[in-house]
This record gives structure tokens, sequence and C-alpha cells, in this order.
């Protein structure tokens, strides 16, 4: 994967689908949907933004995603169901290194959706889409060590937990320790 695909990565960002899920770019007619999950204090608590305190949050927020879509630079895909065509929450594959062609990624997801396995369905199709179409070798992800959800997305996933990351980051007002997740493009099984 060269500079400039990854800068296209994001430009282009592909539309995927998995049983119940479509994954795709966000538009400025997305922000009601997006302020759902965003709003909510208990879908952000180990988030490192806090809750959206107002639609023009979400909005420039929004704004913000599509300016990155454009110059190239990033932006998750947002996890619309396609039962309802509802925002349900969005994932993301970020910090794409080419030279040692991995990736991290990180997630959220609305509270109406816990528990149904939608999370796991989206990061797996992620993964799937990493390696087989990006030629990645690996994808990490990390999650403040208390975030048991996230951790078991992960695992059902498929993905190992490599360890723990002592007061990893600073952030809400404190240090937090980080579990580490990864797979291998060589562990990865549809």
């Amino acid at each position: 994967m060269k500079e400039v695909t990854v800068k296209d990565f994001y430009r282009n960002l592909p539309r995927l689908e998995t049983t119940r899920l479509v994954l795709r770019k966000a538009t400025k007619s997305d922000v009601s949907g997006i302020f759902v999950y965003s709003s909510d204090a208990e879908v952000t608590r180990y988030l490192r933004w806090g809750p959206h305190q107002s639609l023009m949050e979400t909005e420039n927020y929004v704004n913000g995603m599509l300016a990155q879509y454009r110059e190239g630079l990033d932006g998750p895909w947002l996890m619309e169901h396609k039962q309802n065509h509802t925002i349900i929450g969005h994932i993301h594959l970020m910090e794409i290194t080419i030279q040692h062609r991995k990736a991290q990624v990180g997630f959220v997801l609305s509270r109406s959706y816990w528990n149904q396995g939608i999370m796991t369905e989206a990061l797996r199709k992620v993964l799937e889409y990493s390696f087989e179409r990006m030629g990645l070798n690996r994808v990490e992800g990390l999650c403040i060590s208390d975030n048991r959800a996230a951790a078991r997305v992960m695992e059902k996933a498929g993905m190992k937990k490599e360890g723990e990351l002592r007061e990893h980051l600073f952030q809400k007002g404190a240090f937090w320790d980080f579990s580490i997740y990864s797979m291998l493009r060589r562990e990865f099984q549809m």
C-alpha cells in the first residue's frame, strides 16, 4: 500500500456491508443520528471525547469528518442499520502505517444496540477488508482496561489481548490504563 493509497482510502472510503449493517462515509444529513449516541454520557464514558452538548457540536464534528475525508487524512465508517436505516455508531480504521502494514481500530455504538453482536459484526468486516483488500499485516485496538464491553467485542472478533499499558493516556482528568489487542493477517478467518 502506497502513501497516496492511504489518502485515496479516506477520500473514497469504501462502502462495506454485513448482514445487518452498511458501513459508509458520513454525510451532512447524518448529524441527528450521530447526535443520539454522541450525546449519551454512558456511550462516551470511555472515549477520549465527552458527550456532545448540542446538535451544533455534532454538526461541527461531522463537518470535521467531511473535511478529513476530502483531504484524505482520516475518517470513520458510519454504521447504518439496514432494517431501519438508522445511524447507530461508527467504526474507525486509523493510524494506518504503510511501512509496517498496520492500523488501529476504534468504535462506538448507540446504547440501544448494545449486547446484540452488532459491533463484533462490524469489526469482523473491517478486519476482513484490512487484511484481504488493504494487505495489512496487523490491526490493533486499544480500550480503557475497565471497558469490558469493548474488550469483549475485540475478543469475540478474534483479536488477542497482548497486555496492559499502564497510565497510557491522560483524559477526562485522569491517567487511564489501557488494554491492547491485536490480530495478525495469518490469524484472520472468516
